[in-house]
């Protein structure tokens, strides 16, 4: 009960996308086009809309692989998955929800498989830092998850349900309310699997202990006060269960339980000239780390996070705006004995101007003045542009300079951390070239990042034998690439076909080794095709990613060949003013022997049946 006093606490107290479009949407508009100058994009974006995430596996790591150039190591189906954006670390990939960075305190990442996206509207990817008065840390890039409160005078529900080959499950229910001056949504999934996959080189052998579930509960709320002050809720909360899997049948079984409650209050508000935005959260995220499942033997870690942000914005002209911004995050982290009663207290303060010079010229300029108690006060810049050199052509660039400082997982990890580490400071660089008509849009990116001091956690050998994973600084690491997205529509009659692709090529070099960090791919690309006629849909999804090194030597010997995955999916809607859909699905549709993680092999062809009703 505990766990849900936040919520009843504070519950008490660039592009319009289509619904029906079933593809990739690159974010931006013309400048000329655009009214809001915080809606205009000066690095790479990509929407995904909810038909997308309902075709998709429930968990976020399955979503952004097919249809993003983000790298996924994953120790396993449905285990831990952690990100590498543009070349960089798991901590340098932000998860925002609804404006606030849910990367857990401890280990300063997210386990991509604990976030259900079951119940969002929209999710964004962005490459890069991009504006650094909006957010730190992202040196890799963010990844936004978004609910929409609207008022429009509806009443809908939607039902999904999911059942696939080894007893995997999932299912939500969606009810959302509104009036003019009221909005309201609520959601709950579930999503389980005893994983039990037969090992494509071997079906004498199954994934063992590799069973899970977890429960994802969203809401929402919002009030229009008057015309000029809105009041709005977002809470969330995911409880799961995860049993580890092992690598020989004879090893010990080992679990992991999470449980994680966010609750945010968010007050916005217009005043003549000014345009203000208040927001409050309050995160608590608790783990239990079981040695051996027979056992009631437990490691427990808790961290609490208050967050506070506060926006101002003025608009001189409908072309020039200035904004400032207040952040302050106190953590309070709980853990065993080294860890107890940590608590650490950040602050930000900065201030951004944007500007349209000209009608298809715009530029941005921001200042971050970090607060920390231990690591100094940094002063973090961003400077980025946007040009519609035509209406087929446009030209965007951003540079900036970012911080980040350990994690608590980084200093304090019984036996293992580092408390000697050094904060993170990169210097990066992005050009992009954007090309769009009625039909397609197409980009490509160069970017450059130079990282001083590095966290990563490198293998070791352990003198009581086996690996031992450990934090160290790398002094210095040069990333550079590029990144393309290519999205298409076309509709005739009534046939619609959509494309969409991404492909990145990534080199991230320790330069004192000359040679790739470990589990960052040289060449990662996706593609997903979709047919539809009348209420019938065909749609496939591909995903090739090239190479990996698990040690910083790059020896052949421990390198995970390329590999590639395929899925087929078909389904029919019945309904015509409401949605009634029935669906079928292919998941690695060759039978393709690959692994993700060294030891960890993934399934081979799996099935799936949806339906899914919308009234």
């Amino acid at each position: 009960m505990r766990k849900l006093l936040p919520i009843l606490c504070l519950l008490t107290g660039f592009l319009q996308l289509q619904a029906q479009q079933d593809t990739i949407q690159l974010s931006g508009t013309s400048i000329s086009a655009q009214h809001d100058l915080s809606q205009i994009q000066t690095q790479s974006e990509i929407s995904l809309n909810d038909s997308i995430l309902k075709k998709s596996q429930p968990s976020l790591t399955q979503i952004l692989l097919f249809n993003s150039p983000i790298y996924f190591k994953e120790s396993g189906a449905g285990m831990v998955a952690s990100p590498s954006f543009r070349g960089t670390t798991a901590s340098q990939t932000l998860v925002l929800w609804n404006g606030i960075n849910i990367n857990s305190q401890t280990n300063g990442q997210t386990d991509f498989n604990t976030v259900s996206i079951n119940g969002y509207d929209q999710i964004n990817i962005k490459g890069g830092a991009g504006n650094v008065a909006e957010v730190n840390s992202s040196v890799g890039g963010s990844v936004e998850l978004i609910n929409e409160l609207k008022f429009k005078n509806d009443f809908s529900n939607e039902l999904f349900l999911r059942y696939g080959s080894f007893n995997t499950i999932n299912g939500s229910f969606k009810s959302e309310f509104s009036t003019e001056n009221l909005s309201f949504y609520t959601n709950y999934a579930r999503f389980s699997s005893e994983n039990d996959f037969e090992f494509p080189e071997d079906e004498s052998r199954k994934n063992t202990n590799g069973q899970f579930y977890n429960n994802n509960i969203n809401l929402g709320a919002a009030y229009k006060i008057n015309a000029k002050n809105t009041l709005k809720f977002y809470g969330n909360l995911f409880q799961g269960r995860r049993n580890l899997a092992v690598v020989t049948p004879y090893a010990t079984k080992s679990k992991y339980e999470n449980y994680n409650v966010r609750s945010l209050l968010n007050w916005e508000s217009r005043f003549g000239k000014f345009d203000s935005d208040l927001k409050l959260a309050y995160l608590t995220e608790e783990y239990r780390y079981f040695p051996n499942v027979s056992k009631a033997i437990f490691d427990l870690g808790e961290v609490n996070t208050l967050v506070a942000k506060y926006d101002l914005r003025y608009r001189f002209t409908s072309n020039f705006q200035l904004q400032s911004h207040l952040e302050f995050t106190r953590n309070e982290g709980f853990s065993g004995e080294e860890m107890e009663n940590e608590i650490r207290n950040l602050g930000a303060i900065s201030l951004s101007t944007k500007h349209q010079v000209l009608p298809k010229f715009y530029y941005e300029i921001s200042l971050r003045q970090e607060l920390s108690e231990i690591y100094g006060n940094p002063l973090l810049y961003s400077l980025g542009g946007n040009w519609s050199v035509t209406d087929f052509y446009t030209l965007k660039f951003n540079a900036s300079k970012n911080f980040r400082i350990p994690t608590y997982n980084d200093l304090y990890w019984p036996e293992v951390g580092n408390p000697d580490l050094n904060p993170e400071t990169s210097y990066q660089a992005e050009i992009g070239n954007e090309f769009q008509n009625r039909i397609f849009k197409f980009s490509i990116t160069a970017f450059y990042n130079a990282v001083d001091n590095l966290i990563r956690w490198i293998p070791n050998a352990n003198p009581l034998g086996g690996i031992l994973w450990r934090p160290e600084n790398v002094e210095d690491v040069k990333i550079y690439g590029i990144e393309s997205i290519l999205s298409a529509n076309k509709k005739f009659a009534q046939h619609q076909i959509s494309l969409a692709a991404t492909y990145a090529y990534t080199v991230s070099e320790d330069q004192k080794l000359n040679k790739q960090l470990i589990y960052v791919p040289y060449h990662k690309a996706t593609a997903s095709l979709s047919y539809g006629w009348k209420g019938v849909s065909v749609y496939s999804q591909f995903l090739f990613n090239g190479k990996v090194f698990t040690t910083t030597q790059n020896e052949p010997e421990h390198r995970l060949d390329h590999y590639y995955v395929t899925n087929l999916g078909l389904d029919y809607d019945f309904g015509k003013e409401n949605t009634y859909k029935i669906g079928f699905e292919v998941l690695n549709l060759m039978d393709y022997e690959y692994e993700n993680v060294e030891a960890r092999p993934m399934p081979g062809r799996s099935f799936q049946v949806y339906l899914n009703i919308k009234i």
